[in-house]
C-alpha cells in the first residue's frame, strides 16, 4: 500500500550520487560481481573512505511516489537467490562498524520488507541463513505485518496448492524483483520431499534468533500485502 507520507530517507555514511547507487544496485542485482567490486573500489577511493561505508550507503532514496522503493542493495541478490553477491556484500559489511551492519542489514523499504523478507518470500534458504547469522532480526514486520516466517509459509502454501500466479493482494513489490531470466523451476522439489518454502519455514523457527515465534499455519491467498 502507497503511503500518502513520504518515510524519512535513512542516514547514510556517505551521501552517494543517485547515479552511484543505482549503478550499485544494479550491479547486486543483475549478479555482475567483476563491476560490483570495481564500483565499490572506486567510490571508496573517491570518497575517501572503507567499503564497507559505501555498501552501506548503497540504498535507494527516490520517495515511493517517484517510483523508488527504498531498498538497499541486500534486498536484490536476497530477492534473486545470489548467494554470492549477498556473502560479497556482508564480507564487504563484516568489516566495518558492527552496529551499521546490523542496521543495514535490517533495513526497510518502502513497504517495510527487509532483505530477509524477501529472501523468505522467494525461499532461497541459503540467503535466508547468511541474513540471519549476519545479523538479521527474524521478528521484524513489514508494513502488512507479515514477519519472514509468515511469507515463507504462504510461499510454501501456494506451491503445496500448485499457485503459480500472483494473488491480487500479493507481494507484487518482492515477486517484481526477482532477476530475468531466472530458472523458474529453481525451488521445485521432488515428490515426497519438503518444499523450499518449508524448508525456510522450518529453518527460521529453529534458529536461536527466532525465540518467540510461531508458525503462522494456514495463511490464506490475498491476506495482506507487502
Amino acid at each position: 500500500m502507497t503511503s500518502s507520507t513520504p518515510k524519512p530517507k535513512p542516514t547514510v555514511p556517505v551521501a552517494l550520487s543517485a547515479e552511484a547507487i543505482d549503478d550499485l544496485i544494479y550491479d547486486a542485482r543483475a549478479g555482475d560481481l567483476e563491476a560490483l567490486t570495481a564500483d565499490i573500489a572506486n567510490l571508496a577511493s573517491q570518497n575517501t573512505c572503507a567499503e564497507s561505508q559505501i555498501v552501506a550507503s548503497a540504498i535507494d532514496m527516490e520517495d515511493e511516489s517517484e517510483g523508488g522503493t527504498g531498498s538497499c542493495v541486500l534486498h536484490f541478490p536476497a530477492a534473486n537467490g545470489n548467494i554470492e553477491i549477498l556473502n560479497f556484500l556482508l564480507q564487504k559489511l563484516s568489516t566495518g562498524d558492527a552496529a551499521q551492519r546490523t542496521a543495514f542489514v535490517n533495513h526497510t523499504n518502502h513497504s517495510g520488507n527487509t532483505p530477509l523478507h524477501w529472501a523468505a518470500l522467494n525461499t532461497h534458504i541459503e540467503c535466508v541463513k547468511a541474513l540471519v547469522e549476519a545479523g538479521a532480526d527474524v521478528t521484524v514486520k513489514n508494513d502488512a505485518g507479515h514477519d519472514a516466517v509468515f511469507l515463507a509459509e504462504r510461499a510454501a502454501w501456494s506451491a503445496s496448492a500448485e499457485e503459480v500466479k500472483e494473488d491480487e493482494n500479493g507481494d507484487q513489490e518482492i515477486e517484481m524483483t526477482v532477476g530475468e531470466g531466472e530458472d523458474e523451476g529453481e525451488n521445485q522439489q521432488p515428490a515426497g520431499e519438503m518444499s523450499a518454502g518449508r524448508q525456510v519455514v522450518e529453518w527460521l523457527l529453529s534458529s536461536e534468533k527466532s525465540a518467540g515465534l510461531e508458525s503462522s499455519s494456514g495463511a490464506k491467498e490475498g491476506e495482506g500485502s507487502a
